[in-house]
């Protein structure tokens, strides 16, 4: 679903108006936080939702919907391109560090040129579930974490749970 910020870019929007498509990888083992924009060539300096300015760096990447919107499962697949020397060796770190175990994750947000103090939209919190390395970058997919994987066994009918009843 659009947000009231999106309908009135599509919709309302000035002609001058340019989205910044901003990525942020975070990693605990990653000798720092990495963030990305992939249309200013220049970079650009945004407000994070904690208030905090941060600036992204320009890199050409790739960003697309894994999914349809419509069935809840948040997930990205974003290229990037040269990253140069230093991923790699963030993935030797990830690798041989203490948080093993624990995947990267994505943030991806959305500004407007003329807002850079309001994302227009974002998805956070995704994690780095597959990892395709490319002889000029590497192509990612992120996923929303699975929080409710067991199975309580539990069959809800109405004979149960009677204030199921209407929904049957």
């Amino acid at each position: 679903m659009a947000t009231e910020k999106e309908m009135n870019f599509w919709l309302r929007g000035r002609h001058d108006d340019a989205r910044h498509e901003c990525i942020e990888i975070k990693h605990p083992s990653f000798s720092r936080d990495y963030r990305f924009v992939r249309n200013h060539e220049g970079g650009v300096r945004v407000r994070h939702e904690d208030s905090v300015y941060r600036d992204y760096d320009y890199l050409p990447l790739t960003v697309k919907a894994a999914k349809a919107a419509s069935d809840l499962q948040q997930a990205l697949t974003i290229g990037i391109g040269d990253v140069g020397e230093v991923m790699p060796m963030e993935i030797d770190r990830l690798r041989r560090g203490t948080h093993r175990t624990v995947r990267p994750t994505v943030n991806y947000r959305v500004y407007l040129s003329s807002d850079v103090a309001n994302p227009m939209s974002s998805v956070r919190g995704l994690e780095v579930t597959d990892n395709q390395p490319q002889k000029q970058g590497a192509v990612f997919v992120c996923k929303a974490r699975e929080l409710n994987k067991t199975d309580t066994s539990v069959i809800f009918t109405p004979n149960l749970f009677p204030s199921l009843a209407g929904f049957f």
